[in-house]
């Protein structure tokens, strides 16, 4: 959605002006799947990025975070890494990470958590590791400000939820 609606376009023109050669993977639905991060993981062998920035609401900050952790350790055990909390070796020896909300909601920007599902067994990874915590978070007021006034609602409830979470917590 957010590449075919134009949103990636003013990053893309900011590196293109820059002399900064880049891709982008776009192919993140929500609910991302292991094999949609395989996807993207892939593509990120292919070109070797020393930076990482994923631009999305939660659905995509969580597939670039798993891409992140297999373009960097290509070794990854999922299953290993959802029984353990702190168990992913050093992040950021070949990328940069950052992470650029869309909406408000997820705080994944900032948390050191990211949730894959495997489509062929239908397991939910939850990951957890300070490891994942994005090495940069750009938070553009713009980027909610043109959203539908749907997903900025539904957006809104989540922060609360999470808010209310963390109290009773």
């Amino acid at each position: 959605f957010l590449y075919k609606n134009g949103y990636v376009a003013p990053i893309e023109q900011k590196l293109d002006e820059l002399g900064i050669q880049h891709t982008c993977f776009f192919e993140v639905a929500p609910d991302p799947t292991l094999q949609c991060a395989e996807k993207g993981v892939d593509q990120m062998r292919a070109f070797e990025p020393d930076t990482i920035i994923a631009l999305g609401g939660g659905s995509a900050m969580d597939a670039a975070k798993i891409m992140w952790v297999m373009y960097e350790h290509p070794e990854a055990d999922f299953e290993d890494m959802a029984m353990d909390f702190m168990d992913i070796p050093k992040m950021g020896e070949k990328a940069y990470f950052v992470a650029i909300p869309t909406s408000s909601g997820t705080g994944s920007e900032v948390t050191p958590f990211a949730i894959i599902t495997d489509a062929e067994t239908g397991v939910k990874w939850p990951i957890a590791d300070y490891e994942l915590l994005p090495n940069m978070a750009i938070v553009d007021v713009d980027n909610m400000m043109t959203q539908p006034k749907g997903l900025t609602s539904a957006s809104g409830i989540d922060v609360m939820t999470h808010a209310i979470e963390a109290y009773v917590s």
